[in-house]
């Protein structure tokens, strides 16, 4: 027996998803902040690599995919305050444009059930 209410497909958008924005000048980071804005800091690796590879420590460092999960999660636990938007610090990233492809759902390829979870929660509102 159903209900007659229908579930969303299961990595659809949330219809209040997260609002991100990605910040690649310094000068504009210091305009964001505040008790409902959550910050995401891009690291740089934590040692050297050969060209074109990187440990997953050091990749999930700089992966805002991997870092914006990581904050749905803290905040389901109870481990970090509401927010209602995010901002991303990429102004050390290599480059900005790939940081917010990987926010933008099916711009770049999916690499697990995290990155569909990042898709469903947040949404790229703009590059700055």
């Amino acid at each position: 027996m159903t209900s007659g209410l229908q579930s969303p497909a299961p990595y659809a958008r949330r219809a209040r998803s997260v609002p991100v924005t990605v910040v690649t000048d310094k000068a504009a980071l210091a305009r964001f902040g505040g008790r409902d804005t959550a910050v995401v800091h891009l690291d740089a690796p934590l040692h050297a690599h050969a060209p074109g590879t990187e440990c997953i420590a050091c990749e999930s460092r700089g992966n805002v995919r991997v870092l914006l999960f990581e904050l749905q999660e803290k905040l389901s636990r109870g481990m970090v305050e509401p927010f209602v938007r995010v901002v991303v610090d990429a102004t050390d990233a290599p480059d900005s444009a790939a940081v917010a492809d990987a926010i933008v759902p099916g711009k770049l390829p999916a690499f697990g059930l995290r990155d569909h979870a990042v898709a469903r929660n947040f949404h790229l509102e703009e590059v700055i």
